[in-house]
């Protein structure tokens, strides 16, 4: 069931950039689809585009997320085209889409950032600001939250998290503080509990935040998914239609930019004379990743460390 959600505050980042980049052909079926509707910000103003007969499909694992994104559609839609809202991560991309009959689609984006309500309200489990429940699902039917990685993981695996994902500079005192209270029986029920931990270790200001993100990656598989949906993305782009990823982490943008390289290339292996026999899929449209305006930034803050790439299919 959907929960009331009222939203004021969220700011999607790079939308113009976004938008002006769709092209809608009046000579074809326009299948867009949207892997991280959330509030459904990009989902207004790209529907606003679309002409009769074409199809919005809108991807988001909360299921808050989609019903707030289906009350503000239902203001903006057009009668004419036709609105697909499913609530399943973007790693189901393809087999969602199957269930839909739909094996080709003409254009796709992601905007990887958190929504301002995950960010901003306790409730939404991802605020170490006032105390929650230590959750940091996105979908909450999935089995694991914060709390089994905090109460079950060793040391070596949290260290792994914390280091590899934000880089935490405290993250083998941190990942051995959590260990050391586990074993006094003191179990890590909110996220009280983990900010008490992490400031017995370090005062840094921005420490609960990384640890805080690395957890909820690592809940939500967030890079592996992303991989995955991102090669059955450009598996599914008709030709010379794009593909436009809006990133704010350095491993997402990392794992982006490595697989439009590979997609951009005939051969990506090693050896003289060529045994993986790919071919090349893509055209990659921005050299150098496009980044919020000046102005953008500063009516945004959280816009700053935001990266889009684009690229289309050949």
């Amino acid at each position: 069931m959907c929960t009331q959600i009222v939203d004021n505050r969220h700011i999607s980042v790079l939308y113009r950039e976004l938008v002006d980049s769709i092209e809608i052909f009046s000579d074809k079926k326009n299948i867009i689809v949207d892997c991280t509707l959330w509030m459904a910000w990009h989902a207004i103003w790209v529907i606003e585009k679309m002409s009769e007969g074409d199809i919005f499909i809108g991807f988001d694992a909360d299921i808050d997320n989609l019903c707030l994104a289906e009350k503000k559609l239902e203001k903006y839609a057009k009668s004419w085209i036709k609105i697909i809202l499913i609530n399943s991560n973007y790693v189901n991309l393809k087999q969602e889409l199957a269930l839909k009959w739909i094996d080709k689609i003409t254009w796709i984006y992601y905007d990887l950032w958190l929504s301002s309500l995950h960010v901003d309200e306790s409730e939404r489990w991802f605020s170490f600001r006032e105390e929650g429940p230590l959750d940091m699902r996105f979908d909450r039917t999935s089995w694991k939250t914060a709390a089994d990685i905090v109460n079950w993981y060793t040391r070596d695996d949290l260290y792994k998290i914390f280091r590899q994902y934000w880089e935490e500079p405290a993250s083998n005192k941190i990942a051995t503080a959590i260990v050391n209270r586990r074993k006094k029986m003191w179990k890590f029920v909110t996220t009280t509990d983990l900010v008490e931990v992490i400031w017995e270790v370090t005062r840094h200001p921005k420490a609960k935040t990384r640890i805080f993100q690395a957890i909820r990656i690592e809940v939500n598989k967030e890079l592996e998914n992303l991989e995955k949906s991102l090669n059955n993305a450009i598996e599914l782009l008709e030709k010379d239609w794009k593909i436009f990823v809006i990133s704010f982490h350095s491993l997402e943008d990392r794992i982006t930019k490595n697989i439009l390289r590979r997609e951009s290339r005939d051969c990506y292996c090693s050896d003289l004379i060529c045994t993986c026999k790919h071919k090349k899929q893509i055209k990659i449209l921005t050299k150098k990743p496009i980044i919020p305006s000046e102005e953008e930034q500063k009516m945004n803050s959280r816009s700053r460390s935001a990266k889009a790439r684009l690229a289309v299919k050949i």
